[in-house]
């Protein structure tokens, strides 16, 4: 990376002779694990060049997108190459003056067939850039020999195999570096970027996650384990590893409490992922075939249930109270149970079809179908209840995977949707079939509501408008009845255009004839942007009629819509305060 402004990494990578095999193929891959989604990295490939050790070129035959055949009679090899590496996520790479990172998956070429054999990596970093990777250094002289490759100064790397060598990312530059010990392993924290953070917090967060994490399993199954997180203008997300984790963060969002819940709840995320995908994992993911999607029916499992337990181990870690806990389902369970798609499409479809809809989705995808990462949530919820009442509350969901962990000798191993259902069949004493029959692989409305309330807690949904939502002021709340079934890009902005994001089918938008990306532009002749369309519709009462101007591809258009009372309902959520119902609430909390 000797010039971090042109956003190139140079590679070169150095083969050894494999005697038994007159030609090979090298291979870029195609897609990151635990993102689902062809990526074709090979498109920010350059200046590619294959040669022997002297430097004379090698017969190469390019076979499609990715793959290049080469005729090597055995001998060693060198292959040379530019990656372009100007895309800030966690799924890819990035260099400029300021840092350099990388996840292997859009940087390191494989030779098909030798995935199993260990691989060295040296980085040239720029002066005064240190290396953080979860990958152990090489020491320069082992029992009395060099390492083969490369100047002795230039820090080393071992990863056991290709697969450990992109389940490795790479942050390289000034960032800060915190440490800390906790439940038998080392861990670090990579912090990239602008960030007003109270660092010690972040860290004594992180310590909590672990501990937290790690009560439920039985200890750790790694001696170190590193953080890196990029503190972005906007958070995007994370991307789980073995032994690592990236994190992408809005680095300015912690001048409230919330900016540090949101931390806490996507390290909780991304930590449990050691377990539940990197070592309890489909057996269709891993090894990874790299060149071509891998369909799995259980990234409900893998990640639906991983959402669902991060809140319940932020909770046990202390971050957030009980009361922040039922908030947040009366929050986010009716975002859930409005959603138009999210009984259409079984969940272990939702899964199947990630490939295709998760990552690029169309702009109906929202009335059609729901994540697998959302629907999955609820689902693990709905399955922790239902294994707290048959038991008392005495095992749930965390017991499951303790179990499946234990079984597993623990260790990495592959499990099946059968091995699931035999768990929560073992934890709740009889079969639990039906449940996965009905709300898995079938579309049943998912009766968390009634779950809720048989483990002691007290569900009630109310109207935006009335006093029992504890809004105070009587205006807003009476302005609360009018609904359109149209929402617009950037409803909290000043001054945005309002583009319609998204039209609920059967809404009062929905018969006026509106679509995705119609630019309203006035209600009844006064003029509207994305911060004053709502308003302006709360002005209105229930069946008045109202004359929409639009833009629709540059032509101006009217329609009439008759404004609907709202269909939102708000949810109030609290233990009934029942002596052995709130026994059960606190095993399924805190056990």
């Amino acid at each position: 990376m000797a010039k971090p402004g042109d956003h190139e990494f140079a590679v070169e990578m150095q083969v050894p002779a494999l005697p038994d095999r007159l030609t090979v193929e090298l291979v870029f891959p195609a897609w990151a694990p635990g993102s689902y989604m062809i990526r074709d990295f090979v498109r920010h490939v350059y200046d590619l060049t294959i040669t022997d050790v002297r430097g004379a070129a090698v017969a190469a035959e390019r076979l499609d997108k990715q793959r290049w055949r080469i005729t090597t009679g055995g001998a060693p090899f060198v292959v040379r190459y530019r990656v372009f590496a100007f895309e800030a996520t966690v799924r890819t790479s990035f260099l400029d003056d300021s840092h350099a990172y990388w996840n292997g998956t859009s940087v390191f070429f494989a030779v098909d067939g030798e995935a199993l054999r260990p691989c060295l990596v040296q980085v040239a970093a720029p002066d005064g850039w240190h290396i953080t990777t979860a990958l152990p250094p090489v020491r320069r002289q082992r029992a009395g020999r060099r390492a083969a490759i490369g100047p002795a100064r230039v820090p080393t790397f071992v990863a056991q195999d290709y697969d450990e060598l992109v389940d490795s990312p790479f942050e390289v530059g000034t960032h800060e570096i915190y440490r800390f010990n906790e439940s038998g392993a080392a861990f670090e924290l990579a912090l990239y970027g602008r960030c007003n953070a109270d660092r010690q917090r972040l860290v004594d967060i992180l310590r909590r996650v672990v501990r937290a994490t790690a009560a439920i399993f039985g200890g750790l199954p790694f001696e170190r384990y590193v953080f890196i997180v990029h503190a972005l203008p906007a958070g995007s997300g994370g991307l789980e590893h073995a032994a690592s984790v990236t994190m992408d963060i809005a680095g300015l969002s912690f001048e409230e409490e919330r900016g540090y819940v949101r931390f806490a709840d996507l390290a909780a995320h991304e930590f449990f992922h050691a377990w539940n995908v990197k070592r309890l994992h489909d057996p269709l993911l891993g090894p990874f075939d790299y060149q071509r999607e891998t369909y799995t029916r259980l990234l409900w499992f893998h990640e639906g249930f991983t959402d669902y337990l991060a809140n319940v181990i932020i909770l046990r870690a202390g971050v957030i109270d009980e009361e922040a806990f039922w908030r947040w389902i009366a929050e986010d369970w009716p975002k859930f149970a409005t959603r138009p798609g999210r009984n259409q499409t079984p969940l272990d479809e939702l899964s199947f079809e990630a490939w295709i809809k998760q990552y690029k989705p169309a702009e109906n995808n929202v009335n059609r179908a729901v994540s697998y990462y959302e629907k999955g949530l609820w689902v693990g919820m709905a399955l922790d209840l239902t294994l707290r009442l048959a038991t008392g509350g005495r095992r749930g969901l965390p017991q499951l995977f303790q179990r499946l962990w234990d079984g597993a000798g623990r260790r990495p191993a592959p499990v099946t949707e059968a091995d699931v259902r035999a768990a929560a069949r073992a934890l709740a004493g009889r079969s639990l079939d039906g449940f996965f029959d009905r709300y898995v692989h079938g579309t049943d409305e998912l009766p968390l509501p009634v779950l809720l309330r048989r483990a002691g807690v007290n569900v009630t949904a109310v109207p935006p408008w009335s006093p029992e939502t504890g809004e105070g002021d009587a205006v807003k709340r009476e302005r609360a009845r009018a609904w359109s079934g149209a929402t617009v890009n950037g409803e909290l902005a000043r001054g945005e255009r309002a583009i319609v994001k998204n039209v609920i089918p059967g809404s009062p938008a929905a018969a006026a004839g509106l679509t995705f990306n119609d630019e309203i532009i006035a209600l009844d002749g006064d003029r509207v942007n994305a911060a004053t369309f709502p308003r302006r519709l709360a002005d209105r009462r229930p069946g008045d009629r109202v004359t929409v101007s639009y833009f629709r591809r540059d032509l101006l258009r009217q329609a009439t819509l008759t404004v609907a009372l709202s269909p939102d309902r708000r949810l109030r959520i609290a233990p009934t305060g029942v002596p052995a119902e709130r026994t059960l609430i606190r095993r399924w909390l805190h056990d």
